[in-house]
């Protein structure tokens, strides 16, 4: 199935400010949802760029669950975030490849952990006893939350057959 978007023109108030908060393709399908929903939705998605993550190691999550979920979606808008949080090209690279290889043993961990999240529904007991040498469980935490959250998006943009946007989110405005 391909939903088509809500009609713009038809939104209430309440979606109307829920599209501008966040106005891109996934918010207009999302407001096929009741708005105390998709509000609490982007609520939730955004307040990870407030969290407690490294920002390199917020963007490494959620592009790696775009790799394994092929979203060129998440792509869209969060390579640019991925770079103004400091991830080289390098880096970007073997994080968003079939067999990544070449990342410092923090970045690799948490890739580890995206992994196990999106293959086996959490996160193995080896790899989180290695995470938790070296990540206190606060972060451990936030970045399973995250894991699962991009994975849940990316589930919503296939299912609903999300186009997309013109370009990619203007991340400053955003964090606004």
């Amino acid at each position: 199935m391909k939903a088509e978007y809500p009609d713009a023109s038809k939104f209430t108030q309440e979606q109307k400010e829920q599209f501008d908060r966040l106005p891109i393709n996934l918010t207009r399908m999302l407001l096929h949802c009741p708005v105390p929903m998709v509000k609490s939705f982007l609520h939730f998605g955004l307040s990870f760029r407030a969290g407690n993550l490294d920002p390199k190691i917020r963007e490494l999550v959620i592009l790696r669950m775009g790799t394994l979920r092929g979203s060129s979606y998440e792509f869209l808008h969060h390579l640019p975030a991925a770079r103004m949080a400091g991830l080289s090209e390098t880096e970007i690279s073997a994080i968003t490849s079939a067999k990544p290889s070449g990342l410092n043993e923090k970045l690799s961990l948490m890739l580890q952990l995206a992994d196990d999240c999106s293959q086996l529904g959490k996160v193995s007991d080896s790899t989180l006893e290695k995470l938790a040498k070296i990540f206190p469980a606060p972060d451990i935490a936030e970045a399973t939350l995250l894991a699962g959250f991009y994975e849940m998006v990316a589930c919503f943009l296939k299912t609903m057959g999300v186009k997309l946007d013109e370009h990619g989110l203007n991340w400053g405005k955003v964090d606004q």
